[in-house]
């Protein structure tokens, strides 16, 4: 009985580390479709880099393709994964992206469980493309293969 306890607790306790870490095949199959990225014209107003993402801080007007707890929000946090990080963290340190600009953003509006995944796929100002949209994808794409989930 003692070692059926005990094989049962590691069992949930392996489930609870690795559950919540990492990209499931719901989240691959969602993040990896084009048809679930949306186009956002918006006003950047600030980012911030954390670890091996960078956080998008801007305001849309239109938020209409979010979940509606973001309809009073201020700001939307859109995520960089992965390469994207690199590609655009060069732009943000340059200032090419500035406090009050204008940008247009292709990104996903989706909430799975208790995650906000507002992945940037695209990034254009008015007259120059900062990240193309199959170069992001791909960059997405590519963060969750090397970060899948065991289940």
């Amino acid at each position: 009985m003692k070692r059926f306890s005990l094989f049962l607790l590691t069992i949930i306790f392996l489930l609870s580390m690795t559950a919540c870490s990492g990209y499931n095949g719901i989240m691959r199959e969602h993040l990896s479709n084009e048809d679930n990225y949306h186009e956002i014209e918006a006003t950047f107003c600030s980012y911030e880099a954390v670890g091996d993402r960078i956080y998008l801080y801007v305001s849309a007007e239109d938020k209409s393709a979010f979940d509606s707890s973001e309809a009073n929000s201020e700001e939307i946090r859109l995520e960089l994964v992965g390469d994207t990080c690199d590609i655009l963290g060069e732009f943000l340190v340059k200032e090419e992206i500035r406090e009050g600009g204008r940008i247009t953003v292709k990104c996903s509006t989706w909430i799975y469980m208790d995650s906000m995944f507002y992945y940037v796929a695209e990034i254009k100002t008015h007259d120059k493309t900062l990240l193309s949209f199959d170069d992001g994808l791909k960059n997405i794409i590519k963060y969750m293969e090397n970060n899948k989930s065991l289940f």
